[in-house]
């Protein structure tokens, strides 16, 4: 007679549970996300410790990469301004900043512009570090080097510069504030839900772009004000970065449009049509260089599971499991769809 052997005690192997095809996938495939990170991490640390100089301010990591050998003490520091612009690009973009400003031996500053702008508080906190450096480095040059967008924050970063140079397919300009509202009180209202906010006081402005309201009239005046002032600040920092050289009214440039190389050039947004090399050339010759090195300071990319995971504990990300793998959702991103924040970012990329 076969007797069933207690619980916890039946031989391997002797039951095994089923997986589906799909999870099973899954698995692998974290797996072999999880080595390839564990991989590249190994090979970031010996490049950070073996090909680049670490430099680390206000928390944030910056690579320095020789681009071109020269004379050690007449360098042109290359810094990278790239993706969209968001809250934490501005505290790297002032790390590298503050490295190339402490170093003697850097007689010209070359910034490259890849970017469709982003964020109002961040490009001007960008501006503005560009005006600093220019303030406490008198007599270096700053060139910008734009490449297949610099439009909106972008360009408002580029107004800091003594030259701008567009390469021949760039795309500029893009002058103006963009404030992206979505309303799904129709669709709240179909099944059901409510708009049901509290606010004090009771009948002012303190919910107004609520994407569960209905659109009032007068709250989307109140929000117009506020992007209309910045729109503002925009065009003055135009023509205080541009000054003479713009051809006709600021308002006939700055009404949102992007302009090609050739169209920027005749509006005198830009100085020079020509590459990343042509900007380097001015560069040195403005500043008088003979042989310069050539150093770029950028950020350190991030991990492979840095880039996966979306946002850390800081963040206030959650997670839902699918599948049995948990997936960082960050919460940042979902409040960022329903409040209405002014943007220098093109939408046409």
């Amino acid at each position: 007679m076969f007797m069933m052997p207690p619980p916890g005690v039946f031989p391997p192997g002797m039951f095994k549970p089923k997986r589906s095809a799909g999870r099973v996938v899954l698995t692998v495939l974290v797996s072999l996300l999880l080595t390839g990170s564990i991989i590249l991490n190994v090979y970031l640390g010996a490049a950070l410790g073996i090909s680049s100089s670490l430099g680390l301010s206000g928390g944030q990591q910056i690579i320095k990469t020789t681009l071109a050998e020269g004379d050690k003490g007449q360098k042109i520091a290359v810094v990278p301004v790239k993706g969209v612009i968001l809250d934490g690009t501005s505290a790297k973009f002032d790390a590298a900043m503050t490295l190339v400003e402490k170093d003697d031996s850097i007689k010209a500053l070359v910034l490259e512009i890849e970017t469709p702008g982003g964020g109002v508080t961040p490009s001007d906190e960008m501006y503005k570090r560009v005006l600093r450096f220019r303030q406490n480095k008198p007599g270096i040059p700053v060139v910008v080097t734009m490449g297949q967008l610099a439009t909106s924050g972008g360009y408002y970063v580029s107004c800091a510069a003594t030259h701008v140079v567009a390469q021949p397919t760039t795309l500029t300009g893009n002058i103006g504030v963009l404030m992206p509202r979505y309303n799904a009180a129709k669709l709240a209202e179909k099944y059901g839900v409510e708009e049901v906010t509290i606010t004090a006081p009771q009948k002012g402005f303190k919910n107004a772009g609520s994407m569960f309201a209905p659109v009032k009239p007068e709250e989307t005046k109140y929000l117009q004000s506020l992007i209309d002032e910045m729109y503002g600040n925009f065009k003055a920092v135009v023509v205080s970065g541009r000054g003479t050289k713009l051809q006709g009214r600021i308002d006939d440039v700055a009404d949102g449009k992007v302009f090609t190389a050739k169209q920027a050039l005749a509006a005198g947004l830009v100085d020079e049509i020509g590459y990343a090399d042509d900007a380097l050339r001015h560069a040195a010759k403005a500043a008088g260089l003979g042989k310069p090195m050539v150093v770029r300071y950028a950020p350190r990319p991030p991990s492979l599971l840095e880039a996966l995971g979306g946002a850390d504990a800081k963040s206030g990300a959650g997670g839902v499991t699918v599948n049995g793998v948990n997936v960082n959702v960050d919460a940042g991103f979902i409040e960022q769809l329903g409040t209405p924040r002014p943007m220098y970012m093109w939408r046409g990329q």
